[in-house]
């Protein structure tokens, strides 16, 4: 196993998530401060038709900037990100986002593998990826992978749960994922984003 080649001083944490996944993901952001020396990239299923805008529906948690990038936008540290509804948000090498239309993984696009796979291999460093709630196996893939290439990679006990396959699935892939649990998720998210 040996560390992905560093692509200078930006990293990312990358969290990705289904059913369930919602109010984790508005804690976490409430535990953020300015400023964040890594992009925080969240990838959350949401139909086509969705019409939430997510850094608008945060807005009030942080004081961190927070976008649905565009195809090419780069990627900034201090800088909150969402996947983009019915598109595979893709991580690349040149520190750009892209777009992708592909066929869905898992019936979900955005997909959290395609954004995963795509960090793990980009250069870029990657701080943490976590996986919580979600009815899919999306995320297992991506997240053995970005093991695999030496980044720390962590799941929701998914005995705790609302909706485990995601974090079951990701833990069959590869069992040496951390497990947070309740007593320590948000303590490890903590030491996370400092």
């Amino acid at each position: 196993m040996s560390i992905a080649k560093d692509n200078g001083s930006l990293s990312l944490v990358l969290i990705g998530g289904s059913s369930g996944s919602f109010a984790i993901f508005e804690e976490i952001i409430r535990l953020v401060r300015n400023p964040l020396s890594f992009a925080l990239i969240f990838v959350l299923h949401r139909g086509k038709s969705s019409t939430a805008v997510l850094p608008e529906i945060f807005k009030n948690k942080t004081n961190v900037a927070m976008s649905e990038p565009y195809h090419l936008d780069p990627i900034e540290a201090n800088s909150i990100y969402f996947a983009y509804p019915d598109y595979h948000l893709l991580i690349g090498p040149d520190r750009r986002f892209y777009y992708d239309c592909t066929d869905k993984d898992f019936f979900s696009r955005p997909s959290i593998d395609a954004t995963f796979i795509s960090a793990a291999v980009s250069g870029i460093s990657v701080k943490a990826a976590m996986l919580f709630s979600g009815s899919s196996a999306d995320g297992a893939l991506g997240m053995k992978t970005l093991a695999q290439k030496g980044f720390p990679t962590y799941v929701q006990n998914p005995a705790e749960a609302e909706s485990p396959r995601m974090p079951e699935q990701a833990l069959l892939a590869y069992e040496k994922h951390r497990v947070m649990t309740r007593a320590n998720l948000f303590s490890i998210i903590n030491d996370i984003l400092q």
